[in-house]
């Protein structure tokens, strides 16, 4: 097996080498060889690569590897000098186990995540509630030295807390002015609360530093000090940010809001922390801007400071900081993830990586050393699954190093493409449109239409597996970003404001209107399909349009609006800050009770003419299972065809694989049945 592979052997960043499709196309044989579109299970495999980390010093890159067949999966990882990535690297066999991520906690240890589902004998780990057994992991992480010998568990020592605890796995800070131990969390059961502890990265050995009160997620720090604290409500939908400037003794409210579908407070993101004590970066709208911007925070005086980051027309979504809490550079999504670098010059540098990949994946900074000389890289796209390279800024040289999927080669997978779509009032919105591998262009094809749940968040230019399984059954698929998205500002979301029945569901019939009338939609084959918000819209998009569609999937959806925020103020409370967003989003019951019954797709069930699909899961606490069947019985008495599917424990989000496959195989099979 190869392990490490270099792939480009002298790159410049004005003038980069030809990007990689070219040599995965020759190695494809003839012109005429026969290319298979990837199965569901490929799409969905485990990858073979998890995880790449560069020690502090730049000197060792570790790669976390599996290789998996039938039932048995062995797990390890490479450790390469890299100064000379051509020669074999050292390698670390983990065995049979679950292994998550990798970091270095400092130039001589190296830490491993660890998931264990079942105990020594083969018992489920997990608890019960009442007669319901629920499954879950126990979580460790794993230290070993450069070498690959003497591994400790963290917190291996402390039997108490390994009995009694599933996760010891949290770090919260890597302590770099202290490089033989690392901050972690644990949850302390005297108090019901998170813990902080500091371990020693050589023994395992913890020391406790600070308890959190029962509402406390997580903190943040600078050089090992906390000065921040994130606390939520118990659905986790409102969350609350407290500070502590250096010196100060007593927890202070920063911040109190809902929290989106990132988990994260809409108009106050930490993305990152500073060298000046007490100040940190957050994404915001402060000063009524319609975009957040990145700007300085200072706990002590409670105010806002310089604006660090901007990007017309763009939400800034993020910063990626190094281990001496230094400015690299901004994120935010266009198309595609994009930096604004605090040193101009290797935004050169970047630019030119971009343009080696043709200008069609995301280029993720994972780590970079203390120098900045040499960073990893993961790149992924709708053509690439994943994989990891390194960059020597000193020698403008790109080194492939891990790829994560290496069966899901670029011809076998469906390109995916940027478009501008007019609506019928003259706005211009994003959309999406993947077409399946090898579709002749410009002739149509059957078409699934893939609105975004949320309604606040944004598609982008990206590997999708559920995108990919559509497009290998022959169909393309569109995803667009109607107003009420995220990512373009506050104007851009408060236009879908009490507006989800019209306006936003314009925008995606426009979409639709668009691609038939250019040729490339069938428009006697099509179908819709999403998950939460877009479960919704797919209902609705059915209702408003019911010649449009052959077939129509809800996956978590809300159908009834009323209903729903009845849900959200009976689990949140009417003076909640979360059910409040939801009350300016859908309309008040009180007073839009037209309106909301107009846009309840529960209210006009007999207005529908396609099969629905229903997916829903019985432990949803986002959207309650009861919108599906509200809509099955709905679609019931009008005399509709539906089927509805429970996913029997799953709640809204964070689906295992197995879960994954009955979702995609089953709206798959079910659209095919019409188209």
């Amino acid at each position: 097996m190869e392990l490490t592979r270099r792939v480009l052997l002298a790159a410049s960043a004005a003038a980069p080498l030809a990007a990689p499709w070219r040599a995965r196309a020759a190695a494809a044989g003839s012109p005429k060889a026969t290319v298979l579109p990837p199965s569901l299970d490929e799409l969905l495999a485990a990858p073979d690569a998890l995880d790449a980390d560069l020690s502090p010093n730049g000197q060792r890159l570790a790669i976390l590897r599996q290789q998996g067949k039938d039932k048995t999966r062995a797990a390890f990882i490479t450790l390469a000098k890299v100064d000379d990535l051509t020669a074999t690297p050292a390698v670390v066999a983990l065995g049979d186990k679950q292994v998550d991520a990798v970091k270095w906690a400092n130039d001589e240890r190296l830490l491993v995540w660890l998931t264990f589902w079942k105990d020594a004998k083969g018992h489920a780990n997990g608890y019960f509630v009442g007669d319901y057994f629920i499954p879950s992991p126990v979580k460790r992480v794993l230290s070993i030295g450069v070498d690959g010998k003497d591994p400790i568990v963290l917190f291996g020592q402390n039997k108490a807390v390994t009995n009694a605890d599933f996760d010891t796995s949290q770090v919260v800070d890597f302590l770099t002015d202290e490089p033989g131990h690392i901050l972690m969390q644990i949850w302390d059961g005297r108090h019901n609360a998170y813990a902080l502890h500091k371990v020693d990265v050589y023994t395992g050995a913890s020391t406790p530093v600070e308890v959190g009160v029962p509402a406390t997620d997580f903190w943040l720090t600078q050089r090992g000090v906390p000065v921040l604290r994130m606390d939520s409500n118990s659905r986790g939908t409102v969350g609350s940010v407290y500070g502590r400037a250096p010196g100060e003794t007593d927890w202070k409210l920063i911040r109190q809001s809902r929290l989106d579908e990132m988990k994260k407070l809409p108009d106050f993101d930490i993305v990152g922390m500073t060298a000046r004590a007490g100040v940190f970066l957050v994404a915001t709208r402060a000063g009524g801007l319609d975009t957040r911007t990145i700007r300085t925070f200072d706990i002590a005086t409670m105010q806002f400071g310089e604006t660090v980051a901007a990007q017309a027309g763009h939400d800034m979504d993020g910063a990626f900081v190094d281990q001496d809490e230094k400015l690299v550079a901004t994120a935010f999504y266009a198309d595609r993830l994009d930096y604004s670098f605090v040193d101009p010059a290797f935004a050169r540098h970047f630019k030119g990586v971009n343009t080696y990949f043709r200008n069609e994946c995301n280029v993720e900074i994972v780590d970079v050393d203390l120098d900045h000389n040499r960073f990893v890289f993961k790149v992924s796209g709708p053509r690439d699954p994943g994989s990891y390279h390194i960059y020597h800024r000193d020698a403008a040289r790109l080194e492939q190093v891990a790829t994560c999927y290496p069966a899901l080669t670029a011809e076998r997978l469906a390109p995916m493409t940027a478009m501008q779509v007019k609506a019928r009032d003259g706005a211009q919105i994003d959309a999406y449109l993947t077409r399946p591998a090898g579709a002749e262009p410009g002739r149509p094809t059957p078409l699934v239409v893939y609105p975004h749940g949320g309604p606040e968040i944004r598609d982008r230019l990206s590997f999708d597996p559920l995108i990919q399984a559509m497009a290998a059954r022959g169909w393309s698929v569109v995803q667009p970003n109607f107003r009420g998205s995220g990512g373009y500002g506050k104007a851009f979301a408060d236009q879908g404001r009490r507006h989800w029945g019209d306006k936003m569901q314009e925008d995606v019939e426009d979409a639709v209107t668009q691609l038939v009338a250019a040729g490339l939609a069938d428009p006697a084959h099509m179908a819709i399909c999403g998950a939460s918000y877009g479960g919704y819209a797919a209902l609705m998009g059915a209702v408003r349009q019911p010649n449009f569609y052959k077939a129509v999937v809800s996956i978590a959806g809300d159908c009834d609006l009323v209903e729903s925020l009845a849900f959200a103020k009976r689990e949140e409370g009417g003076d909640s800050p979360s059910y409040a967003y939801w009350l300016a989003s859908m309309g008040d019951p009180k007073a839009d009770q037209a309106l909301l019954a107009a846009a309840s797709p529960a209210k006009r069930a007999a207005e529908i003419r396609a099969p629905v699909l229903l997916i829903h899961g019985t432990r949803d606490t986002i959207v309650d299972p009861q919108q599906s069947k509200i809509m099955a019985k709905a679609l019931k008495d009008a005399g509709k065809p539906f089927q509805y599917v429970e996913l029997k424990g799953e709640g809204h989000r964070n689906w295992t694989t197995a879960t994954w496959k009955t979702v995609i195989e089953t709206s798959a099979d079910f659209i095919a049945r019409s188209l």
